[in-house]
């Protein structure tokens, strides 16, 4: 149940299977790590879904790999803002 919005969908069966660990990130809340993963897929081109694992964000992927890492690598910093806020509202 995500407390920012409505439950993102399910990981992709088939991604949550077999894909790739790829990154791994906590504190985020799950509609903003949403947009955030479905930027990295659009960006890198590739099949790439996440989930929640012991209160950890997982994010997998299928394909190339490298293109994958390098989209993540270019949107940091709007995973690092995101981190930001979520760490603000947790210290209100």
């Amino acid at each position: 149940m995500a407390i920012d919005g409505p439950t993102p969908t399910p990981c992709d069966p088939e991604i949550f299977k077999s894909g790739v660990l790829v990154f791994k990130t906590n504190t985020i809340p799950s509609n903003a790590m949403e947009g955030w993963v479905k930027k990295i897929a659009e960006l890198s081109g590739q099949r790439v879904d996440w989930h929640f694992a012991g209160g950890i964000a997982v994010v997998l992927a299928l394909g190339d790999i490298t293109k994958v890492k390098n989209a993540i690598q270019e949107l940091m910093p709007e995973h690092d803002r995101l981190y930001k806020i979520a760490l603000e509202k947790l210290w209100l």
